[in-house]
Formats: structure tokens, C-alpha cells, sequence
């Protein structure tokens, strides 16, 4: 396996970047537009390269694995196997424990809600990505195809520029469907695998030019990779941050500003790719304490991922009820996000070592992601 020890670290700085996303969405609940609820919408923004990555991690890996000497068979089994039984359960706990802000019964689902949520994800907020892999995941002997004819002939970095295109077209068009038909568009296109196609065939080119991307990374300066990252951040953030000093909230933002959102994301997401690579090179190499932690916290990122909406609401819920404070007060923030961290990484270790728990945490035999 190419970049094996690479991957988990990546993982690991993702899962880091989700709850991240997870903690600062709540700047909606402050109720009105200071400097708190600004910094939380920029991390918001900013940590948003969470799934592009591990998408990128998922082809990369897959591609790697998946050499043509695999029956396609096998392949579905590996794969319903690893997400399958998560999927099925968290959806089914979610439908009925609210993880909103704070932790709650959201009672009864009726059969049209449970349909929805399992074809959508829509039980918890983090449950998209699993209607978004599964898709991948049922197409990935076909993308693979497809991949290797351009490069037969020559041609994927073509390929790569035009699902570039055809991405962020798809992601416009999105917003645009929401807007004039109906928001229940944008919420099933959002969701279908063009949105994040890119990533996925930019892991598989790596899989496939392993030696080569090692050279083109280590030719650049990490100096100008990081500028291209940090800067990506603060245009998108500073565009949505513009935004809501404008119009006075998220919900008065033009279709215009969506728009140019997702024309941008990519210049972003990609060289944050490139960095976090950069960055798991330097910690593998370096024998730093901290990398073993880092890398820890990647092999369980599947777990980590699945549990760490109900370790945030729980966490919000005992911190508002002993210190009196909100969603709209400083220090809820980082210690939130510090007690998910943690508690997220301790609850999926102690799961991990009780009888076909791991089946639950897309864990069966080995303490990996769920992205191989």
C-alpha cells in the first residue's frame, strides 16, 4: 500500500477539520453579527476542505488497492461491509436522539422521514457524506475505467481540468436549481457524486502516479503551497465574512455569493490537499510525540466521524447547564471543540475493544478509516 502511514495522518487531520465545521456552524444560534459569530463563520468556511479530502483519500487508496486483479464482487462485499451497518444504525439512532446545538429526543420518525434519511442522509447533519460515498463507492469500477483510458492516451490531467469544470458548474447549478425551483433540489444535487467527483479522480491520478506526484510536490516550494492554501482561506472566508457584514445574516446573502463560493472551493481545497500531504510527510519523518497521536486519531477517523455530533451536542448540553453560558459566549467554543476531540477519540477506543462494536464503527477486523 503506497503512502500507507501518509493517508492515516490525513485522515486524521480531516476528522480534526469536521468537528472543527461541526462546532463553529453554531455561530447561527449568536443573535447577532459580532466579532464571534464572524471568526466562527470564517472557521466554518475555512475547515470545509474536511470531506474534499477525505473523498481525495478515498480514490487515492482505493485506486491503490483496486489494481484490476479484484473481482468487482469482492469489491461491493469489502464495501457494503464497511458501510453498510454504520450507516444503517447511526440513521436509525439520529432519527430519534436530536444532536441540534444540544442533545435531545426528537421523537417518533414517521416512514416518509426514515425513507429520507436513508436515502439522503439526513438524520444528523454529517450523514450526507455517506449518500455522497456510497454513490462513489457504486461507480468507483466504472470512474476507474474511465480514468485509466485518458491516461492510456496521454490525457488526464485534461480529465482532471475538465471535471474541474464540470464540478464547479454542477455545484452553481445547484444553488441556482435551489433558488428558482425548489430548495429540495439543491438538497438532492448537492449530493449527487459530481459534486465531489474531482477529488475522487485526483486520489486515483495519485494512486496511479505515485513516484511522479511525489517529485512535482517535493519540486515546489511547501513555502508557495501553504501561501496558495492560506490564501485560499481568506478569499473564501473573507467573501462569506464580506457577506454577512453586508447583508446582515447568512439567510439575506445573494444567490450571487453562493455561487461564487463554489467557483472558488476548488482553489482552495486542492492546495490544502497538497499541504496536508506535505504535512504528514514532515510528521512521519520527524519522530514527533505528537505524530503518533495525529495518526491515532486518523485509524479511527471512521469512528471519530460516526459519533462526534452526539459527543458535541452531549458536551454543549453539561456545559450550558454548569456554567450558565451559550452558543453565544467565547468560551464555549473551544471547549466544546476540545471535549469532542477528546471524547470522540475516547469513546470510539473504548468501543472499539467490545464484541462487534466494530462492526458499528465500520471497524470489523482492523482500526482503520472507512476511506480504503
Amino acid at each position: 500500500m503506497v503512502w500507507f502511514r501518509e493517508v492515516e495522518y490525513m485522515r486524521g487531520f480531516a476528522a480534526l477539520a469536521v468537528i472543527a465545521v461541526h462546532v463553529s456552524m453554531n455561530y447561527t444560534r449568536i443573535p447577532a453579527v459580532n466579532l464571534l459569530a464572524l471568526l466562527d463563520l470564517f472557521i466554518y468556511i475555512a475547515a470545509h476542505f474536511a470531506v474534499p479530502v477525505f473523498i481525495f483519500v478515498s480514490g487515492w487508496v482505493l485506486a491503490a488497492r483496486y489494481r484490476g486483479d479484484r473481482s468487482p464482487g469482492e469489491f461491493y462485499r469489502r464495501r457494503a461491509r464497511t458501510i453498510l451497518p454504520p450507516y444503517l444504525f447511526f440513521t436509525a439512532f439520529y432519527l430519534v436522539v436530536r444532536v441540534e446545538g444540544t442533545i435531545g429526543f426528537a421523537g417518533v420518525p414517521s416512514l416518509a422521514r426514515v425513507a429520507e434519511a436513508l436515502l439522503l442522509g439526513t438524520a444528523a447533519y454529517h450523514l450526507w457524506f455517506f449518500a455522497l460515498i456510497i454513490q462513489l463507492y457504486l461507480l468507483f469500477p466504472l470512474i476507474v475505467r474511465g480514468y485509466d483510458l485518458f491516461d492510456r492516451a496521454g490525457t488526464a490531467l485534461f480529465l482532471l481540468f475538465s471535471l474541474f469544470l464540470i464540478q464547479i458548474l454542477w455545484n452553481a447549478g445547484a444553488h441556482l436549481a435551489g433558488a428558482y425551483l425548489g430548495p429540495e433540489w439543491y438538497t438532492v444535487l448537492i449530493r449527487l457524486f459530481p459534486s465531489h467527483l474531482l477529488y475522487f479522480v485526483l486520489g486515483i491520478h495519485v494512486a496511479r502516479h505515485t513516484d511522479d506526484c511525489r517529485s512535482a510536490f517535493r519540486s515546489v516550494p511547501p513555502g508557495w503551497v501553504l501561501v496558495a492554501a492560506g490564501a485560499g482561506a481568506l478569499l473564501l472566508g473573507g467573501v462569506w465574512v464580506a457577506s454577512v457584514i453586508h447583508y446582515g445574516s447568512l439567510t439575506g446573502t445573494t444567490l450571487a455569493v453562493f455561487c461564487i463560493y463554489r467557483v472558488l472551493e476548488p482553489l482552495y481545497y486542492v492546495p490544502v490537499i497538497a499541504v496536508l500531504v506535505l504535512a504528514a510527510w514532515r510528521l512521519d519523518g520527524a519522530g514527533w510525540r505528537g505524530a503518533g497521536a495525529t495518526r491515532s486519531f486518523g485509524e479511527h477517523s471512521y469512528g471519530i466521524f460516526l459519533v462526534h455530533p452526539l459527543v458535541i451536542a452531549a458536551a454543549a448540553t453539561l456545559w450550558f447547564s454548569l456554567t450558565g453560558l451559550s452558543w453565544a459566549d467565547w468560551p464555549t467554543y473551544p471547549v466544546v471543540f476540545i471535549a469532542a476531540v477528546l471524547g470522540s477519540y475516547a469513546a470510539v477506543r473504548g468501543l472499539s475493544v467490545v464484541p462487534y462494536a466494530g462492526w458499528l464503527l465500520g471497524e470489523p477486523r482492523v482500526r482503520r478509516g472507512p476511506l480504503q
